[in-house]
């Protein structure tokens, strides 16, 4: 699946995950995680027992940009059954991609920054990675990065509200929606001469460059040492402004491009997820996302179609292939409905095998469950189509006689009880034989009243000699 999901996908990767309720990982993009047990991590647990609780709200994320500079956009949603977490995800990776795009901007003579501003911090899209030995340190940079930034470009703006922005914790306030307020961008160059470092710097900067939700700024800062500027000064400043310009147009078509090809496509694709429906063709020059909407559709039909399949197979006892208890307690709740508001009546009856504790002490249960599985065989072949078995017990079945009157169905009855006589004592091996209580619904009865009369006809049956039929 991850091959399939990531052939054509130049940058960004795609992941699909379905967890079950017991947090193991069933269906995944990446098939060496398929069996993992997330249950094994306590906030992760946690986590999953909210949202199969429903407790926390589920929703589709706007993209975000997090600390190694990837935009991220994550669903998750819980199957109609609340069995599964499907849980898919785009990551892209925008700093590997605009670094690329920028290696021209180097020179002996200068040098090019990066700098991001996201909701709490400035990040540093350098050219070349930094390796970080943990959390804290990357987390230490980052605020030291930020202060850093805030204090340069203060330099030039000389305001005090940076000033205190500089010096404030930034975690707790929106810093790029702040910083939109108090720098002019895309209007002009901001510059300063820094004095302890000699150079000259020059800053450009864009707003909203990840879409109108985002708030992010991208800021590009060139700094040329005073020692080695000469008379081709006003030649370099040119060739910047030029390529800073250049840049800029090149982020406005891709803006343009990825908001068309990607952001517009993923949330039309996200919604409809969210909605639980096929997604139809959405037509995109980029071939990652009609994968996506492929595996997507694909996963979908199949998981609907296992849903299907389970609940279906919840009413069905495995081993005699016949209708179960939950079917039986379904069915006598419509049949009870039906007579109550149209006066449709019905019979029910209930079969007992005599002796049959005797059967498996004395030949195993193995030979026990041939028996059960002829018993319903003979009982499935002696009823009418319209007629319904149930397993209700160990050696329990129930037959509903749908319109059927008292009279009627004992006649049905009786010939069941011949057959049984007939096609199961052949061999002479064991006598097996069936005790029945047989019912009418009457205007007085529900679904458990029935049920108990019936139950109690059956005990009068095999206390009175067994192989017989009780009813009223």
């Amino acid at each position: 699946m991850e091959d399939e999901l990531n052939r054509n996908v130049k940058f960004g990767k795609y992941q699909i995950f379905m967890i079950n309720q017991d947090y193991i990982i069933e269906k995944a993009s990446y098939e060496k995680e398929i069996g993992f047990d997330l249950g094994q991590f306590k906030t992760v647990k946690e986590l999953f027992n909210k949202i199969f609780n429903k407790t926390i709200k589920l929703d589709i994320s706007s993209p975000k940009l997090d600390l190694d500079s990837r935009l991220k956009r994550y669903l998750v949603k819980v199957s109609d059954d609340g069995q599964y977490i499907l849980q898919i995800g785009f990551a892209l990776d925008y700093s590997e991609e605009i670094s690329k795009q920028l290696q021209y901007l180097l020179t002996e003579t200068s040098q090019t920054n990066l700098y991001m501003a996201t909701e709490f911090f400035i990040q540093d899209i350098n050219i070349k990675a930094i390796d970080f030995k943990s959390n804290a340190e990357h987390k230490a940079y980052t605020h030291n990065l930020t202060q850093n930034f805030l204090f340069d470009i203060n330099q030039a703006l000389k305001s005090n509200e940076i000033e205190k922005l500089a010096t404030s914790d930034t975690r707790k306030i929106s810093l790029n929606k702040t910083l939109v307020k108090l720098i002019p961008l895309n209007e002009k160059l901001i510059s300063f001469t820094d004095s302890k470092e000699n150079t000259l710097n020059f800053y450009s900067s864009t707003g909203s460059l990840f879409g109108e939700k985002s708030d992010t700024l991208l800021f590009i800062k060139t700094s040329f040492p005073l020692a080695r500027l000469d008379r081709d000064l006003q030649q370099n400043l040119n060739t910047f402004l030029f390529i800073t310009m250049l840049v800029f147009l090149v982020l406005t078509l891709f803006e343009y491009y990825k908001k068309r090809e990607i952001t517009d496509k993923i949330t039309s694709i996200t919604k409809m997820i969210k909605d639980n429906q096929i997604i139809e063709d959405q037509s995109s020059s980029i071939k990652d996302i009609s994968v996506l909407i492929d595996s997507y559709n694909q996963m979908l039909a199949k998981l609907n179609n296992q849903i299907t399949i389970n609940k279906e197979l919840s009413y069905i006892d495995f081993l005699t292939g016949i209708k179960n208890r939950k079917a039986y307690d379904e069915n006598i709740e419509k049949s009870v409905s039906l007579y109550r508001r149209y006066g449709t009546t019905f019979s029910l009856a209930i079969f007992d095998a005599d002796d049959f504790k005797q059967i498996n002490d004395n030949y195993g249960h193995s030979f026990g469950d041939i028996v059960l599985k002829s018993i319903s065989n003979v009982l499935q072949s002696s009823i009418r189509n319209g007629d319904m078995l149930f397993r209700v017990g160990g050696e329990e079945f129930i037959v509903i006689f749908p319109s059927t009157n008292l009279e009627k169905s004992k006649q049905a009855v009786e010939k069941i009880r011949k057959n049984i006589g007939l096609n199961l004592n052949l061999n002479r091996k064991v006598n097996i034989t069936l005790s029945i209580g047989l019912t009418e619904m009457t205007s007085q009865d529900c679904k458990d009243s029935i049920f108990k009369r019936v139950d109690n006809f059956l005990y009068s049956s095999k206390k009175n000699g067994k192989n017989k039929i009780t009813s009223e």
